[in-house]
């Protein structure tokens, strides 16, 4: 029996088949939410630039516009976190299929 996968009956016991379907659901699911998330960071980084280019319209300072700037860092992942979410995607994706006979 595997337990703890949402996708998996605790308390059943599971088949080959089942548990490659469970993993090819969960596959599924994190594509999506990888897309989720691409969504928002866009609509993050625009809704920035607008606030920065109306200020920027508006005569305010420039620190004003670098103070949006890095609040904006705080909801976008940088490079380096989003290289290491995709690492550790290929990583459980790899182990999760197996190996070709």
């Amino acid at each position: 029996m595997v337990k703890g996968f949402a996708n998996v009956p605790d308390t059943q016991p599971t088949s080959p088949a089942q548990l490659r379907s469970a993993a090819a659901i969960a596959r599924a699911e994190a594509q999506a939410l990888d897309q989720i998330a691409d969504q928002q960071e866009g609509v993050i980084r625009d809704m920035i630039s607008k606030v920065q280019e109306a200020a920027e319209g508006l005569g305010a300072p420039a620190i004003i516009g670098t103070a949006l700037g890095a609040a904006g860092g705080l909801f976008v992942p940088t490079p380096g976190q989003r290289r290491r979410e995709k690492v550790a995607a290929a990583e459980a994706k790899a182990q999760a299929t197996p190996p070709k006979a």
